[in-house]
């Protein structure tokens, strides 16, 4: 035995040596892979399904993907349209809130008009010259129909009236100058209006500023509906008032219908409203 036999081997060298084994074992007979039941049954039915089938299959994954890219080119392409359906459903809500304000305003407006015309107030249209110098033709005026549901009629007021049934003029209203009321004796002697007041036995002289300087008043033509008349005066009844046009040669009033109902009275013209350069209070 040589001195090399009796030598012990080192560790290191003892651990190789194993390795070295085993690496030699495992090339030259390597383990084999034992899939269990589910695994093969798995691999069995993959094995039946035709290749064309599976190439297919593939073909329309691929086909989804290149049209769900198509659909949407941009990440928020969905957003965005989301935001333009809301913004229009927003316009269209908005645009129906606006037409149901309009509305109800121009309801409101054309209500309240209405109900100005019929209680409160009206303008009227001045179609002849039988209120002349005060009022021309074309002239309009705002009336108050408030006035005498509040207050009384006072003399020189211009009143706004239904026209009397005895007249047939074709105009449904008139408006004339009051000079007389219930109870008061009315004159017209040489051209000139002499009041006499109820309760009382002095005869006025009627000055009216608003004629012209060479205005003269003819006298009656008709005293039927006078509680007393004679050829130059007549007696004004309980609930009426005489009234008179300012342009007197030129307007049919009390002396042609005799003195009209209270209830009658639309109204009193306060104010000329047109045209514009004239605007003034009557």
């Amino acid at each position: 035995m040589t001195d090399s036999d009796d030598k012990e081997e080192s560790p290191n060298e003892w651990v190789d040596d194993i390795v070295a084994r085993a690496v030699e074992r495992s090339l030259e007979k390597p383990p084999e892979f034992n899939p269990t039941e589910e695994e093969q049954s798995d691999s069995s039915h993959l094995d039946d399904i035709p290749v064309s089938r599976a190439r297919h299959k593939t073909v329309n994954e691929q086909s989804d993907i290149a049209v769900s890219i198509a659909e949407s080119p941009y990440p928020d392409h969905g957003y965005s349209q989301q935001a333009h359906e809301i913004d229009e459903i927003s316009k269209k809500r908005k645009a129906m809130k606006n037409f149901l304000e309009w509305g109800a305003v121009i309801l409101g407006a054309l209500l309240v008009a209405f109900l100005i015309k019929t209680f409160l107030m009206q303008a009227y249209y001045i179609p002849s010259s039988s209120m002349t110098p005060t009022l021309q033709v074309g002239d309009r005026v705002l009336v108050n129909k408030l006035s005498y549901k509040v207050g009384s009629i006072g003399r020189g007021d211009l009143v706004v009236f239904q026209r009397p049934t005895t007249e047939n003029t074709g105009q449904t209203d008139l408006i004339k100058r009051v000079i007389a009321f219930e109870g008061e004796l009315i004159e017209i002697i040489d051209g000139r209006i002499y009041i006499t007041e109820a309760d009382s036995s002095n005869r006025q002289l009627l000055v009216e500023p608003y004629l012209s300087a060479s205005t003269t008043t003819r006298g009656f033509e008709n005293t039927d509906l006078c509680e007393v008349a004679t050829e130059t005066s007549c007696l004004i009844p309980d609930d009426f008032i005489f009234v008179l046009g300012d342009n007197r040669t030129g307007s049919r009033d009390s002396r042609y219908f005799g003195p009209i109902s209270e209830d009658l009275v639309v109204g009193r013209a306060f104010i000329r409203l047109w045209p514009v350069s004239s605007l003034k209070f009557l």
